[in-house]
């Protein structure tokens, strides 16, 4: 009998040791998300840590806005073709941006836009327009200085002083485009592999800008 006993506890005892080790849990995966309210800035200057690229940009107080507080690109008569603002930092690889945006006046293209991946001199990169005179979307190269053409999409447009939402999604070779939460547009291209953020206008466009958000995408989103 006691011979039985301690067959059965090396049996157990054996058993034991081959069994597999307990799998650790895994840890949730944290995105790194920047958020410009504007909050901090210098009411009636251009953000902080920003570089402007022709235009008048401003942060101003506005009650009816979301967050409280806009940036503005005012300039609206100096024959030049277009303006932008360029975030310094940060500069991401694969990148998930989204900003609100509201065309306050525009006559010739009430057009506005979101740059990404652009280069620290602001001459390459990507830029998602709304064209107001075509009533389209489009995506377009940046290619030292001059505009390519890349794809365009169909859609309503805007009407002047309303919020909407215009984001970009990329990872990878992969673009998707989004308007209002909506994706309107997805394509491949790696031209362009990293850089930052920024805001455009189109001729005589007077456009506010809200609540700028830039992040690193998290897979199965």
């Amino acid at each position: 009998m006691r011979s039985l006993v301690v067959a059965v506890l090396v049996l157990v005892f054996l058993v034991a040791g081959a069994a597999p080790a307990r799998a650790e849990k895994a840890r949730p995966s944290r995105t790194k998300i920047w958020t410009f309210t504007f909050e901090a800035d210098t009411l009636g200057r251009p953000p902080a840590r920003t570089k402007v690229h022709g235009g008048t940009w401003s942060v101003e107080a506005d009650s009816a806005a979301p967050g409280g507080r806009v940036v503005r690109q005012s300039q609206s008569d100096d024959g030049v073709a277009f303006h932008f603002l360029r975030f310094e930092k940060p500069t991401l690889g694969d990148v998930l941006a989204s900003v609100r945006f509201r065309i306050v006046s525009g006559e010739i293209d009430p057009s506005v836009g979101l740059l990404f991946q652009v280069d620290e001199k602001g001459r390459n990169g990507y830029l998602v327009r709304i064209c107001g005179e075509k009533d389209e979307i489009a995506l377009h190269y940046i290619i030292y200085g001059k505009r390519r053409d890349i794809r365009f999409a169909r859609m309503e447009r805007p009407e002047p002083g309303t919020w909407h939402t215009l984001a970009v999604r990329r990872e990878g070779m992969r673009i998707a485009i989004l308007y209002d939460g909506n994706e309107v547009m997805r394509l491949r291209d790696e031209l362009y592999s990293k850089g930052t953020v920024g805001l455009w206008t189109e001729d005589d466009t007077v456009a506010d800008f809200a609540q700028l958000e830039i992040g690193v995408p998290k897979a199965g989103d």
